[in-house]
């Protein structure tokens, strides 16, 4: 047996060959002279005997044929150890951006048109949720290292797994076992912070919604902005939501949940849709769809709303005038109307989802009528020619014609009637709604319950109550 002490001093002669060991003990080697066809001429012939004598000798990984290698002639090469590799988390491509963001992108989104601006405010989303279940991205463990050996058949232990997760989860994160896809808990906003990748279902944005954010689309319990919605924004919330701040024009906001907010200001563009109760200190110039309860504080100026539940104005100035206001509810202000005598519409119990059709339906019958009221006509003329015998052939089928259209109308008559009655039946229990004003109500403001109004000719003061009697407007002081 080879002397390994030996071997690694002074290397190993077999006839006139001398193999060295490397220092690490990976390597048999020669150090000739590539170009010298004598030396690899000798060592072909003799090379099955080299390696018959490093087979006797338990040397592993002796090669079929030398390798050349820098000035050395490899004849035989242990197996290196594997490294680990550590467990790493991809996420998927929606929520990459909360690795990398262009820098850049917010400034060119500043100055970009706003045919431009539209498309890139979504482009700069830097709030991005996961709804429960979603899966956010995938999981790779860790896979250990394997071991080596060397020309003496050693074992060489891997390197430990000394990295670290590049990134750890949250408590509303989890891997799913199946698949090993990392879904979240509950709906919320996902963030990145010190290596930790977390959802929050409650989310304070402490700043604007502008290019820095760009759209929001939230999912979760709650989103608080603690500053204003800026020109062309939308918010969309699954949720919560209460903005701190105010909007500017051309805003967007859509809400599944309460919604709590200081001012929709300079909001001519500005549309609101909102599925729970809505507490708005300030309202101008906007497009409100609320289904709940509206609570203004100040005021509701200049506005078209629909509210599918009470209108309550009683706190804060209580102010509405302006604009349409149609609620399913009651509505109930301080002061309706203003000294410059404003156009200024107020419904209670206006449902638009029967008294639009209610509407229509109307107009359809007295279309139908005047069509009918002509057809009619004809057929009287006709008949009373056709007595004297002095109708046609031809005239004739055209009165028959008249008669076939004239029964169509009373068939479509029939069936709007059937409709009209049943949507009335619908808005009589809408006739039991009021409205109320505390203070004052001013001349030129038109109050109505469903489809009936009254305009007032001139300015009275509160406290009074508008209500239908026998379906006959009545305001009572």
């Amino acid at each position: 047996m080879i002397d390994r002490a030996q071997a690694k001093q002074q290397g190993i002669f077999i006839d006139e060959f001398l193999i060295k060991v490397s220092s690490d003990d990976m390597y048999l080697y020669l150090e000739i002279d590539p170009k010298n066809p004598a030396i690899i001429s000798a060592l072909r012939e003799k090379w099955e005997k080299i390696r018959g004598a490093l087979k006797e000798n338990k040397i592993l990984g002796i090669l079929e044929d030398p390798d050349f290698v820098n000035n050395m002639l490899i004849v035989a090469k242990g197996l290196p150890p594997k490294d680990p590799i550590p467990e790493k988390i991809e996420l998927f491509e929606k929520f990459l951006p909360l690795l990398k963001r262009d820098k850049d992108l917010e400034k060119k989104c500043r100055e970009a048109s706003e045919e431009e601006a539209e498309d890139l405010r979504d482009l700069c989303q830097s709030i991005i949720c996961a709804k429960k279940g979603e899966a956010i991205g995938r999981w790779f463990p860790s896979i250990p290292g394997t071991p080596g050996v060397n020309v003496w058949g050693d074992p060489i232990p891997p390197p430990p797994l000394s990295e670290k997760p590049s990134f750890t989860l949250g408590n509303n994160l989890y891997i799913d076992e199946k698949d090993n896809l990392i879904k979240a808990k509950e709906s919320g906003v996902v963030v990145i912070e010190k290596n930790v990748i977390e959802i929050y279902p409650e989310y304070t944005l402490k700043g604007d919604v502008d290019f820095s954010t760009g759209n929001v689309y939230f999912y979760g319990k709650k989103f608080t902005i603690q500053g204003d919605i800026k020109f062309g924004f939308k918010v969309i919330c699954e949720g919560e939501l209460e903005l701190q701040g105010a909007t500017e024009n051309k805003v967007y906001i859509d809400v599944k949940g309460s919604f709590i907010c200081q001012g929709i200001i300079r909001g001519e563009e500005t549309k609101i849709k909102v599925k729970g109760n809505t507490q708005i200190k300030a309202v101008e110039f906007a497009t409100l769809e609320i289904e709940g309860n509206l609570t203004i504080v100040n005021y509701l100026i200049f506005s078209n709303c629909i509210v599918y539940g009470n209108i309550t104005a009683t706190s804060g100035k209580g102010i509405i005038y302006g604009g349409e206001v149609k609620c399913s509810g009651n509505v109930e202000a301080k002061i309706i109307g203003n000294a410059s005598h404003t156009p200024t519409k107020v419904f209670a119990g206006y449902n638009p989802e029967l008294i639009e059709p209610y509407k229509r339906v109307l107009k359809e019958e007295m279309k139908i009528k005047e069509v009918l009221e002509r057809l009619e006509q004809g057929i009287r003329l006709g008949e009373k020619i056709k007595k004297y015998g002095k109708l046609s052939e031809q005239k004739e089928k055209i009165l028959l014609k008249l008669e076939e259209e004239a029964e169509k109308c009373y068939k479509t008559l029939e069936k709007l009637k059937e409709e009209i009655n049943n949507l009335r039946k619908l808005i009589a229990e809408y006739k039991s709604r009021t409205i109320k004003i505390l203070d004052k109500v001013y001349a030129g403001v038109t109050l109505g319950i469903t489809d009936i109004t009254y305009t007032l000719n001139e300015n009275k003061s509160g406290p009074i109550i508008f209500y239908l009697e026998a379906d006959k407007p009545v305001l009572k002081s």
